[in-house]
């Protein structure tokens, strides 16, 4: 393991309260006026240990952004039992650099330097003078065979540096220029920014690398990519078998509604805990769906499995099934038409498959099996019910990737890091169900909800598909809420968000830490955040109704068949 070169947190260790502004304020104003030059040469000439700049360019300024070096190369990667490799990064240093650092997470299997960062936090990095940082995790892409080097081999120098190890060494190396860069020894505060992989990403950062950031923010986080990909695979497979036309979505969407808008107190088009409805598919039979399918929503509701019925991830938001998205269900111009091959193992034929059938893969074949042309379609589960062989397997080979392991916080949270968790509840692509799953191993872990809120929150996002989007309130400052939370100590209670059509906003409301659900006033405007609270110590997101216990998530799934089949197969017990 590389040594440390920094903790942060030790400048705020032993420094008395009414002298903790006075440092922090210190620490902000490190910068010099004017920095090094923004050229090749001249970054090059910083030497920073292992890093190859390869673009420097300097880019003017444009409201809101100041001007900036704008900074893209490699840095070379080793150790943590894997060969050699090298990881592309970025990163952008601002002329008003605010003397703190925020790296990006990347989404899906990452090979880009495009982040995944929340939409809104995202426009206040540079405007707000942080140094930021990304990496492509040492791939790229275009590569679509970057697992392995043969069949059955992995890759393991890329797989490696995939899981942790690029994002590591390149928070290290990027930290070392942005201080030489300005010519300071201290980085007043460091934080992550991701969402989905991106999410994940920060997670494991926090679990294995506890002292590179202060703070961070996890969106729609990828908690168990096991888990999301084999449930994406049976949704899949439903679906398959039983071929839902676009229009019926719509009209199963407005029946989800109509059935479970009220249950919140308030007929608002806007479901604030999925889990607590009793939508049954076969109440659409047979106006709206044939018998076929209305099981394979049912199926789509319910969670994966092993043989004895022990849990291996948690069902779907029936919020969700009415959603409209290409992304995990297919291009658009597909979904007009049923697969021409449900059985196969290329069920689409020459044409793209959707979304999440290229992340079972990947994760599932190519980094399980390490053999993409494995059967996705008929070697792995039946219904939801995974085969032993193949659950062992993948559980074994990813674990590394797997930042679901509540006990391993324990050192970030005792040094004073902050985690800030946010998940749409009508996510497509990850359940919303496994970041409650997750929060309420932590809580158990922490000694309850209360104790847990000092370290870490979690904020559920109703009506938000992955990430963003969808009819729910989906845009929000989390970086303010962070920045409040580890330099002022002031907790994020409440989030506002706001939801917009062609750019004006038209609905607002706060995001309610869990277990908490916000609760309109009886009065005024129902999409005016004001009229809105979120009630202190309400737990009302734990209620769960007939949906929730289908997905796994009620009361009656806290028990020992749920923990036996969260912890076997990710630990190898």
């Amino acid at each position: 393991m590389i040594p440390r070169t920094e903790n942060t947190r030790s400048h705020r260790v032993f420094v008395p309260m009414f002298g903790l502004a006075v440092l922090i304020c210190s620490l902000v104003t490190v910068a010099p006026a004017v920095a090094i030059d923004c050229q090749v040469a001249a970054l090059s000439a910083l030497g920073v240990s292992n890093m190859t700049i390869t673009s420097a360019t300097d880019v003017p300024a444009a409201a809101p952004n100041p001007q900036y070096c704008d900074v893209k190369g490699t840095v070379a990667t080793s150790g943590e039992g894997a060969g050699p490799n090298s990881a592309g990064f970025e990163a952008m240093l601002p002329v008003n650099w605010n003397g703190k650092f925020i790296f990006n997470g990347v989404g899906g299997l990452a090979g880009t330097l495009t982040s995944s960062a929340n939409l809104v936090d995202q426009a206040l990095f540079l405007a707000r003078g942080y140094a930021t940082a990304i990496t492509d995790t040492g791939h790229v892409s275009t590569d679509l065979t970057w697992e392995i080097t043969s069949p059955g081999e992995p890759n393991t120098p890329k797989v490696v540096d995939y899981f942790f190890r690029a994002v590591h060494e390149v928070t290290l190396a990027t930290k070392l220029l942005v201080k030489d860069y300005y010519h300071t020894t201290t980085i007043a505060h460091s934080y992550f920014d991701g969402c989905s992989n991106g999410g994940k990403m920060g997670l494991i950062e926090a679990t294995r690398f506890p002292n590179d950031y202060d703070g961070i923010i996890a969106g729609s986080p990828w908690l168990d990519p096991v888990g999301t990909s084999l449930w994406s695979l049976k949704n899949m497979k439903a679906l398959l078998d039983a071929y839902i036309p676009l229009p019926l979505f719509a009209t199963v969407g407005a029946a989800i509604t109509k059935q479970c808008d009220a249950a919140d107190g308030v007929v608002d088009g806007l479901i604030q805990n999925p889990a607590k409805c009793a939508f049954n598919p076969d109440a659409l039979v047979p106006e709206t769906l044939t018998q076929k399918q209305a099981d394979a929503l049912k199926l789509i509701m319910k969670p994966v499995t092993d043989e004895k019925g022990n849990l291996v991830y948690p069902g779907s938001s029936v919020s969700n099934l009415g959603q409209v998205n290409s992304s995990p269900r297919g291009p658009v111009s597909q979904l007009d038409t049923p697969a021409a091959d449900p059985t196969s193992a290329h069920p689409w034929g020459g044409a793209m498959p959707p979304g999440n059938w290229n992340l079972a893969t990947g994760i599932l074949l190519a980094l399980g099996y390490y053999d993409p042309g494995v059967d996705l379609n008929n070697a792995i589960e039946t219904n939801g019910v995974i085969k032993p062989a193949a659950l062992k397997l993948v559980y074994d080979r990813l674990a590394t990737d797997i930042p679901d392991d509540p006990p391993r916080f324990g050192t970030f949270f005792s040094q004073g890091g902050k985690l800030l968790m946010y998940h749409g509840y009508d996510d497509l692509i990850i359940s919303p169900y496994s970041s409650i799953w997750f929060y309420e191993d932590l809580a158990e872990k922490n000694g309850g909800y209360e104790k847990l809120e000092g370290h870490a929150r979690l904020f559920m996002v109703p009506g938000m598909l992955h990430c963003n989007g969808g009819s729910g309130p989906n845009a929000f400052d989390t970086l303010s809420a962070l920045e409040k939370w580890v330099e002022k100590g002031i907790a994020p209670d409440a989030i506002t968000a706001t939801h917009s059509t062609s750019n004006v906003v038209d609905r607002s409301m706060p995001l309610c830490k869990f277990p908490e659900q916000a609760r309109y006033k009886g009065s005024g405007d129902v999409k005016d955040s004001s009229n809105w609270s979120c009630p202190q110590n309400d737990q009302s997101l734990l209620a769960s109704g007939p949906n929730g216990n289908q997905a796994g998530v009620g009361a009656n799934s806290r028990g020992s068949a749920r923990m036996s089949a969260r912890s076997t197969p990710k630990r190898g017990n």
